[in-house]
């Protein structure tokens, strides 16, 4: 597998952008300033993956898996936006070939073959104008050689927001992957899920600083105790059923609050490039 290329000079000013699995890169803050009182805070550290979820719980849910001669192994979650068409991050195929993906619709367990899955490949990607310096504009879709079929409870489309819009302060998100389960750690073979509360703009920069976060991300999660990692990235983040972020970067995946790139900031683009 190969390895993430460099972020270069400029990296550590991004933290950790959240993206492969094992020998993939990490790039985190020297220092991350903590928020006031009005962080929301967790007593006791819980697993980062939070709950194992159930078969078609997350219908939308894609396993982005780069192939090689050795078989193909989960790099990033995505979403499915059309029968055609997954949503993910720029950062979970930058550098690849366009054609050198798996897509695998109805997943559950890595491991385990349930015969509910539907597995295509990657025809080729389109990515936003994304910057590995600032990491904005996270996003990139990539079209599959041939269609999924839509089950329902098992392979649906991903609801998206209607306009450009961001959930109510404190609203409860929830953000699903196959990543880490602690800093480090490994690959969930499980589907899991995670419930994080939205965070305003303004708690976001008291974190990471005003200049990092940019007006095409939101934050949701805590200061300690749950969150998404390594291995989550490109993955949804849903805000009262509907897709309001990509997962994209953070720093010590639950020690702070993650960064998911704005869904509907990017509606236009989106529509533009996915209706063929």
């Amino acid at each position: 597998m190969r390895s993430t290329p460099s972020l270069g000079p400029a990296a550590p000013s991004l933290c950790l952008l959240l993206g492969f699995l094992a020998g993939v890169g990490a790039w985190r803050l020297p220092q991350v300033a903590r928020l006031g009182r009005h962080t929301p805070r967790m007593a006791d550290v819980q697993i980062v993956g939070g709950n194992i979820t159930e078969q078609g719980q997350f219908p939308s849910m894609i396993s982005i898996q780069h192939r090689s001669l050795w078989g193909s192994v989960h790099v990033c979650g995505g979403s499915l936006l059309n029968d055609n068409h997954v949503l993910t991050a720029a950062h979970c195929v930058k550098g690849y070939s366009g054609s050198s993906f798996n897509l695998v619709a109805g997943e559950q367990n890595l491991e385990k073959e349930s015969g509910l899955e539907q597995t295509r490949r990657s025809e080729h990607f389109v990515m936003h104008d994304f910057s590995t310096t600032t990491g904005a504009n996270d996003i990139a879709l990539i079209r599959a050689s041939s269609g999924f079929e839509l089950v329902d409870g098992l392979v649906e489309l991903a609801p998206l927001p209607y306009d450009y819009e961001e959930p109510d302060e404190g609203t409860k998100c929830t953000a699903v992957g196959w990543g880490f389960t602690q800093d480090s750690g490994e690959i969930s073979n499980d589907l899991r899920y995670v419930d994080l509360p939205y965070l305003t703009d303004v708690e976001c920069q008291s974190i990471f600083g005003d200049d990092a976060i940019l007006l095409d991300m939101l934050c949701a999660g805590y200061m300690g105790g749950k969150g998404v990692c390594g291995g989550d990235s490109g993955g949804p983040l849903y805000c009262d059923g509907v897709q309001q972020g990509i997962v994209s970067w953070g720093a010590e995946c639950d020690a702070n609050p993650a960064v998911f790139t704005q869904v509907s900031h990017y509606l236009d683009w989106i529509k533009l490039n996915s209706d063929s």
